[in-house]
Parts: structure tokens; sequence; C-alpha cells
């Protein structure tokens, strides 16, 4: 953690020093600061600027920390650099829209010294885990033998071409961010694509990865009614969580989705791939407190969409 770099953007300079010092009692680098996003995003698109992940403020004037969080995700360097809000925005609105344009994590202030140094822990293992993404992609558009190319089935790998999905991870800490914060009201559904195992067996791993990056961008399009967060899970699955106040009729999206599906059946005809399809899951409420009940409640929508019995259900969310 050492060699990692922070740029940390917030207008108030006494958040600076108090985040400086705290960064420097854990033994990371002193951030770099700066008091505007204007400033931020100047430095950011600098090719000469290296930054590992950013700590962004919500409120701040001129331009907000949302709006610079789209601009930063529109740079193709930094679509993917870990960006963590840190804000006295509390309200669900604030934590929904900072998840919606790109926001990985989600920390209140006043900060606190054990929190941020787990948050920032999270924060340098998925720059590790990206810098791995990137050097497997490189590998994958560079090499013909793209098959030997390896990821688990089960990981939650990033999509491509994907732009409605947020990484799994994120989608947690989404979740984690409204059980710390109190607000509950929110659901989770599963989506699995249907014989998933046999095309990742039968398909090189990009062939693999688009058919799930079409798959993700028709649900994305059945659920554009809704306020939504959609990740990949891995496993040939996706999660959605949206505010429990609006009715999810599981049964219309399905016949959705698999009209959705249909566009792309002369493509994969003529590529001599099987057709995609889709099923949905139950819906399933949020009654979050804690990191494992957070995963509980993302493991009971996954085992509704496999089709795992009421039984089993009750017995995970035991």
């Amino acid at each position: 953690m050492g060699n990692m770099r922070y740029l940390a953007v917030d207008d108030d300079p006494a958040f600076h020093y108090v985040l400086t010092k705290m960064m420097s009692q854990l033994g990371y680098q002193p951030p770099v600061c700066v008091t505007s996003a204007a400033e931020a995003l100047t430095r950011l698109s600098n090719p000469h600027e290296q930054f590992d992940a950013i700590l962004l403020d919500i409120q701040m004037p001129e331009m907000d920390g949302i709006e610079a969080c789209q601009h930063i995700r529109a740079m193709a360097h930094h679509s993917t650099t870990p960006i963590m809000m840190v804000t006295t925005m509390v309200g669900r609105d604030y934590v929904d829209q900072a998840f919606a344009v790109g926001a990985t994590d989600y920390l209140t202030k006043p900060i606190n010294r054990i929190e941020l140094q787990a948050r920032l822990g999270m924060l340098d293992r998925l720059v590790q885990e990206h810098n791995l993404t990137r050097s497997l992609q490189f590998a994958m558009e560079s090499m013909d033998d793209v098959p030997g190319m390896r990821f688990a089935f089960e990981e939650p790998v990033a999509l491509p071409k994907c732009g409605s999905l947020i990484e799994y991870l994120a989608l947690e800490n989404h979740l984690l961010t409204l059980s710390r914060l109190k607000l509950h009201s929110h659901t989770a559904v599963a989506f699995q694509v249907v014989g998933g195992a046999s095309l990742f067996r039968r398909l090189n791993r990009m062939e693999f990865l688009d058919c799930m990056a079409d798959v993700g961008s028709a649900i994305a399009a059945c659920m554009k009614r809704q306020t939504f967060l959609l990740a990949y899970a891995g496993s040939a699955e996706f999660v959605c969580i949206l505010n429990r106040a609006q009715p999810l009729d599981t049964q219309e999206i399905e016949h959705e989705l698999a009209a959705e599906l249909m566009t792309y059946d002369a493509v994969y005809e003529s590529l001599g791939m099987p057709m995609l399809e889709a099923r949905v899951g139950a819906t399933v409420h949020s009654g979050l407190f804690s990191t494992s009940a957070v995963k509980t409640m993302l493991g009971r929508a996954r085992a509704s969409v496999r089709g795992q019995s009421a039984h089993q259900l009750q017995f995970m969310a035991g």
C-alpha cells in the first residue's frame, strides 16, 4: 500500500489535513489534494500523472462529485479506477446516484480511522485485481489462442461493451453503505443465463464475455422503467438492486427479456452460436445490518434464480 497514489478531491482544506494525517498514520503515501472538481479533472486527464484511486467529495461548488465522477469514468484510462465518495451526504438519492455513475465505495464524514483503514484496504485489493484484469485482457486481445487464457466460471469478471453494469464489488459496497446508513428499503432480483456453464465450456473466453455483455444490455433495457443497479456476479448470473417501493413483475420482466434476447438471434445464428436465454428469480427484500447479511441477501436472490427450494432459501436466511 506504500506505493499507492491517491487523489483526494474536496473543497475543505481542513478535511485534507485530517485525511493526510490519518493516511500517513496508516502507512499510506500522503494523498495528492485538490480543492475542486475542475482541478481534479485537469490532473486526471494528464497522461504523465498516474493515480491508483480517487477519494471524491460530493458537495462542491461549481461542479459536484456526482458530475465529476461521470467525467472521470468517461476517461478511458480511468474507466475502472476505484473511486470512493467521502462525504457528509447520507441521503438515499446521493448514495444511489454515486454508485450509478461509477463510484466504487462510499464513506461518510466525519471519517473514522478504523473504517478508513478497512475501506482503503478494499481499494488496494481492487487496484491489484484491476491490474490483473488488464493484463488478462491485453493477453486475450494479443493472442490467437484465447481459450488458453483462463478465468473461473464463477468469477465476477468485468464485461466489455456494457456501460449499464457496475462491478459486483461496487454492488456489495452499495448495499453495505445503505446498511450503515440504515436505509433498508430495497430489493434484489437475480438473472441467470440458461446453459451458462455449457456456453463457458464451448466458447473461448472473449466470446463468453461478449455473450454475457449482450445479456447484461438486454436486462438493462428491460429494467429501464426502474431505478436500478446491475452487476455481473459470475456463473452466468446477474444481480439487480432496486428500491422496494418500485413494484416488479418478474414474470413480465422475463417475457420482456426473452424478446430483447431474440434481437440477437440472427447474429448468433450466423456465427453458429447458441441462442441466448435467461430466467428471472424471485425478489428478495432487504433486512441488512452486517456484511454477512448483505452476502445472504445476494445469495438468496441467486439461489432463487437457480430454482432452489423454499426450504433451502429459508435455511440460508437463517
